[in-house]
């Protein structure tokens, strides 16, 4: 539903609950200006903060998975919001990907990929936010504690 008030009711029935948005559906609502057809596809044009970046304000067991081309689409869509938005939500978001054949590449994979190296090389994000989303967070979520990178702000 747009909006996502089941994925909100879930959030707030199991707080201790670690979920992964994932998907068009889930990454459409970066904005607030998406409707019940553009959140099947990949929407374009400026982000106008929306029901993702609340809820995640909001519930610190959701996690921004952004490893499909829809991950990659909301952060592309708007280079200066999204640097923002890792910032802030550093915590919570998890670059990968499900493509591990050196033969296959992916335009989302290889540009996400670049796009945060970029970034951190440029300065646009913290070395800490990138840790934390190509690493760091994966690491807690996989072995429930917290990384140590305390201390670490230029790699």
């Amino acid at each position: 539903e747009l909006g996502l008030p089941r994925l909100e009711h879930v959030l707030q029935m199991f707080p201790k609950l670690k979920i992964l948005g994932h998907s068009q559906k889930f990454w459409a609502e970066i904005s607030s200006d998406v409707t019940e057809k553009s959140r099947n596809g990949y929407p374009k044009g400026k982000v106008i903060p929306g029901r993702v970046p609340a809820l995640l304000k909001r519930y610190p067991n959701l996690f921004g998975d952004m490893s499909a081309g829809s991950g990659w689409n909301a952060i592309e869509r708007d280079r200066e919001y999204s640097w923002k938005f890792m910032e802030e939500f550093q915590d919570q978001l998890l670059y990968g990907t499900d493509i591990c054949s050196p033969k296959q590449t992916a335009f989302f994979r290889d540009g996400l990929a670049n796009f945060l190296d970029e970034s951190m090389e440029k300065g646009k994000i913290s070395y800490k936010a990138y840790y934390k989303i190509c690493r760091g967070n994966a690491l807690y979520l996989l072995d429930g504690a917290k990384t140590n990178i305390e201390g670490i702000e230029n790699g």
